[in-house]
């Protein structure tokens, strides 16, 4: 999900990403409640939490450091945010993959869904990357695309950012999300029902996603910055504000979302402080995983649902009943290679053209 511009060689941001796609990975092939089954031991049921509720806040603010991190190179020289470069590497980027993603699961529902024939206006919807803000077509032909929509839209809007940033200061480009995403909670609060696109509506998370483009911008260029009390007595906050909503029955999910997001402010940058320790360790197995894994989590994100699914489907229809549960496992680690040569095939020549100047 997270553009790899930029920050693509700082180790610590690979393997947060690899922590995100794993754990999205690790909730949809339900492995917390399959373990528990296999061992009798419910505490694995409550594992997969964290890929239902915190993997993707995760994705977001890491997209949100990624994205400005790879413009700070613009804040240094003074200059202005080239916006058809700007956008256009962001096309580049993003839909390629995504446009494969989405072939790839069409075919899969095709070929393993009796009589599976989406609706025209889902495909279109589903082309112009538009579900995330619908609600008939929110996840039908891929439950995670819905992430993209918002992705595309935090894209969108960034420039407003680095515009304030760029011609008043960083506190006042932060300030001014802060407002939009108040305004645009308190709107939606006073809905009876919130649909699903309602809730995770790109105005809402913008203060949250952008929270992670302050973090780049401290670090980058004033690093002591963050070395104040005060960040400590926010996140303080912060930390209080998650643990009272997560643990303190409320319905207040769309609040809830914005600090599932913002508890991940201290420990990315806590992982960063710890890019030196990594770089010295890189070719340790654990560490060259992760890294590989972060490299392709875009892939990984995109194509492990459909996969998923079809994994299930070839073990259960062609493997006898005694050895399906081990042809069902073994995929669970074949999916990853599998979207490893997505990422090698589609994504990386987008990405060796950005790092030559050509695009």
């Amino acid at each position: 999900m997270a553009d790899k511009t930029g920050p693509q060689k700082i180790v610590s941001i690979d393997i947060l990403r690899a922590i995100a796609a794993l754990g999205v990975y690790y909730y949809h092939n339900q492995s917390g409640a399959t373990l528990a089954k296999y061992t009798g031991l419910s505490i694995f049921n409550y594992t997969d939490g964290f890929g239902a509720l915190y993997a993707v806040p995760l994705f977001f603010l890491i997209s949100g450091y990624c994205i400005h991190a790879s413009n700070i190179r613009y804040i240094k020289s003074n200059s202005s945010l080239p916006l058809k470069d700007y956008y256009l590497r962001r096309f580049l980027r993003i839909y390629p993959p995504y446009i494969a993603a989405l072939l790839i699961a069409l075919t899969i529902n095709y070929c393993t869904i009796p009589g599976y024939k989406p609706a025209g206006t889902d495909l279109l919807i589903h082309f112009f990357s538009l579900q995330g803000f619908t609600v008939a077509y929110f996840n039908t032909i891929n439950i995670v695309l819905w992430t993209i929509s918002i992705e595309i839209a935090f894209y969108a809007i960034y420039p407003v950012f680095y515009f304030v940033r760029f011609k008043y200061n960083l506190n006042y480009a932060l300030a001014l999300t802060f407002f939009v995403s108040a305004l645009s909670i308190a709107y939606f609060m006073n809905t009876n029902l919130i649909s699903l696109p309602q809730r995770f509506c790109v105005f809402n998370l913008w203060f949250a996603w952008c929270c992670g483009a302050f973090l780049a911008d401290k670090k980058m260029l004033s690093a002591d910055d963050l070395k104040q009390p005060i960040y400590l007595f926010i996140y303080a906050i912060i930390l209080t504000a998650f643990l009272c909503l997560t643990y303190i029955p409320n319905k207040q999910f769309i609040v809830t979302d914005q600090f599932n997001i913002l508890i991940w402010t201290a420990p990315i940058l806590f992982l960063l402080s710890k890019e030196e320790w990594l770089r010295k360790h890189q070719n340790s197995w654990i560490v060259k995983i992760l890294a590989a894994i972060g490299l392709s989590s875009y892939s990984l994100y995109l194509l492990h649902e459909p996969l998923i699914y079809l994994k299930n489907f070839l073990a259960h229809k062609y493997l006898p009943g005694r050895i399906q549960l081990l042809g069902v496992t073994m995929g669970v680690f074949i999916i990853p290679i599998v979207t490893w040569y997505h990422y090698y095939l589609v994504e990386r020549p987008f990405i060796n053209k950005k790092r030559q100047g050509k695009i």
